[in-house]
């Protein structure tokens, strides 16, 4: 993925040019009052050969590793709709986010590899769905442990 740094004349490009050619973005994350508590990189990038599920399908570790995320995202839906849940996962989300309510990232985010600490989320769909699915992998990889052991 190509970063795309712009100066004047421009000062924000979203989209495509021109059809299949190159496309430009800058991600906002937003708490739930819409206000922007993140901003990312403007980002180009172009998508040369999308994959053809159909014709090869995931398996092995990417079938293990899709099935897993699709259980994260189950779970992660129905705990953000439990009022109780929500604000549990809102307490841990707002206490990881830099500059704003939060100092410290969460101990349980993964290290991220570009800046060797603790990986912190902008949005909170996305982080309930993390932390969820480092629980069911942690969980997976215990089990085969287990049995690789008995």
């Amino acid at each position: 993925m190509a970063i795309l740094k712009l100066e004047v004349p421009f000062a924000e490009l979203r989209g495509t040019l021109t059809r299949g050619g190159v496309i430009s973005r800058k991600k906002m994350f937003r708490d739930e009052n819409g206000r922007v508590i993140f901003e990312g990189q403007q980002e180009a990038y172009a998508v040369r050969h999308p994959r053809d599920f159909k014709r090869n399908p995931p398996k092995g570790d990417e079938l293990a590793h899709h099935n897993r995320w699709r259980e994260a995202c189950q779970r992660a839906h129905a705990e953000i709709n439990d009022p109780n849940r929500r604000e549990y996962w809102q307490k841990r989300f707002y206490a990881q986010i830099p500059g704003g309510r939060g100092t410290h990232a969460d101990p349980q985010a993964p290290i991220d590899r570009t800046t060797q600490a603790y990986k912190r989320y902008g949005r909170f769909d996305a982080f309930v769905r993390a932390m969820i699915y480092l629980d069911l992998k942690q969980a997976e990889q215990a089990e085969q442990n287990d049995a690789q052991n008995a």
